[in-house]
């Protein structure tokens, strides 16, 4: 015997009304991951596109005088062997768009007085240094016995407003041209948490002006008279960013933010 279902074959009126109607399927809305951030590998940072700068930039490696290694990194290499290597590959990178002086293109120890003179006939100085932190993360590595700490991330560019008004003028406004470019590039700005008063916050994230004792404050800041900062990066102690300051495009992205801002402060005199 055969069996036909009613609905299957009714053709009637009511027939619709015993067929469920079809579910419409709908996927459920799922957030991009968000980009990692910086200094994580694979952070993004964006290379600015610049013309060719006017003006001769003079860069410093921090330390490497006679007395005055800096800080000791993680892998236990002194801040003026780091910063050396640093300047190097920054140099290089700014060629293209900017003519690049050295105060330490070999191992010699070159004292700060002669740094001071050699920026008086150049237009800008920038004075490279990697920041000892002690963030939220410091410890020593039992391996090496020096320090580690990726708890205090970001740059900071300082300056100092002592000095003639127009000079502390050009000065103030490269150090947030710096911090400004830096950031458009990719580099997080450091809220300044351990400098407690030695240097004061501006009001461009990641500036600082410097706060020392007057005997203490820092000559390549207040001294030059043209416009002079350094740049701090965290470097130092936190082994994931010192990764990414190996990296090609690191240099590229640092040295593009500095071409751009020595552009900007150059267009504004123009002006």
């Amino acid at each position: 015997m055969l069996l036909f279902l009613a609905v299957a074959c009714s053709s009637g009126p009511d027939a619709a009304a015993l067929v469920a109607p079809p579910v419409a399927v709908v996927a459920a809305a799922v957030a991009p991951p968000a980009p990692p951030v910086w200094p994580a590998p694979g952070a993004p940072l964006r290379v600015l596109p610049g013309a060719r700068v006017e003006g001769t930039l003079l860069l410093d490696a921090g330390h490497g005088a006679a007395g005055n290694t800096g800080n000791t990194n993680w892998r236990c290499e002194s801040e003026g062997d780091v910063m050396r290597r640093m300047a190097d590959r920054v140099a290089t990178a700014l060629a293209p768009v900017v003519t690049v002086r050295r105060t330490r293109p070999d191992a010699t120890l070159v004292p700060y007085p002669d740094r001071l003179r050699a920026s008086r006939s150049v237009a800008f100085l920038v004075s490279l240094h990697s920041d000892s932190r002690a963030g939220t993360d410091l410890h020593v590595d039992p391996a090496t016995g020096c320090y580690v700490n990726s708890g205090a991330a970001g740059f900071a560019v300082l300056w100092s407003d002592e000095g003639a008004a127009e000079l502390v003028a050009a000065r103030g406004a490269f150090a947030r041209a710096v911090a400004r470019r830096m950031a458009e590039a990719g580099f997080p700005p450091y809220p300044g948490l351990d400098y407690g008063g030695l240097y004061e916050g501006d009001e461009v994230p990641g500036v600082f002006v410097d706060r020392h004792e007057a005997k203490q404050r820092i000559m390549l800041l207040r001294r030059p008279i043209v416009p002079s900062v350094i740049i701090e990066t965290h470097q130092a102690w936190d082994p994931e960013e010192s990764a990414r300051w190996e990296e090609p495009a690191t240099w590229a992205a640092f040295a593009g933010a500095i071409g751009a801002a020595m552009g900007d402060v150059a267009a504004v005199e123009r002006d």
